[in-house]
């Protein structure tokens, strides 16, 4: 079983980590920043149904699956997270809270059926991925704010291999009976363009809206929003509030007309 800290956020709100070894910050605060101050993923989309099946894709340690609970008690979540560790924290906080109707598939997602080399990073779990050149790309940009010693601690590694599905598999497998998908958010470190080169056409059809982070935008956006748009949405992209300057991330929003 993973060690994990429970970790005291803002009024009242704590969550589950396996964070350890970090000198200079709690990821843990910036992921509800992102989510429940900024409400990063959905403040480019139409309103969403409060009765909705959600696919949280990247669910890491379960923070955004916790916000469309708090905001959307009986919507229906489904949470994919390949990290064991992360799926530790999750099941931790989806019990903590004592949350219904969430799903949990600990795999990742890909354009077939399989396992695949991740790598956890314990100083920022959230980080972690199975595209590590790209991701140590963000190291050097790290260090311009940090000194290379800290930047090599947050950045430390270790290899995991993990499953991986499509996300039509995992829909196929899942305990919804749902005929639409409210919202798909995607936070996948760099694995977007094969998750969704892994949804069936049947599926794409089921799919209301789109919230996706690109990892290294300027190679991958053009490719992705193409693919959005050739399956009838309206896409457009936007650099996240706060990102340091050097990280290449952008956040799609995709809604159907």
């Amino acid at each position: 079983m993973t060690e994990l800290d429970l970790v005291e956020i803002d009024g009242g709100f704590k969550c589950y980590s396996p964070a350890s070894g970090n000198p200079v910050l709690t990821e843990a605060k910036l992921i509800y920043d992102e989510i429940f101050r900024r409400n990063t993923y959905l403040r480019g989309l139409k309103p969403i149904s409060p009765t909705g099946f959600v696919v949280d894709a990247g669910a890491n340690i379960g923070i955004f699956t916790l916000f469309i609970k708090r905001h959307f008690p009986k919507a229906s979540v489904l949470a994919i997270e390949p990290i064991p560790h992360n799926v530790d924290a999750l099941r931790a906080n989806i019990r903590l809270y004592g949350v219904e109707g969430v799903t949990v598939h600990p795999e990742g997602l890909s354009d077939h059926a399989g396992s695949a080399q991740f790598y956890f990073f314990p100083s920022m779990p959230g980080n972690s991925t199975a595209h590590l050149d790209e991701k140590l790309k963000d190291k050097d940009t790290i260090a311009t704010y940090a000194n290379p010693a800290i930047a090599a601690q947050l950045y430390r590694h270790e290899p995991v291999r993990v499953p991986v599905r499509t996300l039509s598999e995992i829909l196929r497998a899942s305990a919804s009976t749902s005929d639409s998908i409210e919202l798909v958010k995607m936070d996948i470190e760099g694995g977007e363009e094969a998750a969704l080169d892994g949804i069936e056409d049947p599926d794409w059809d089921r799919i209301k809206q789109i919230a996706i982070e690109v990892h290294e935008a300027q190679h991958s956006l053009e490719r992705v929003l193409a693919k959005l748009r050739g399956k009838g949405f309206r896409a457009a992209a936007h650099a996240p509030a706060e990102t340091p300057g050097g990280i290449d991330n952008r956040i799609v929003y995709a809604t159907r007309d």
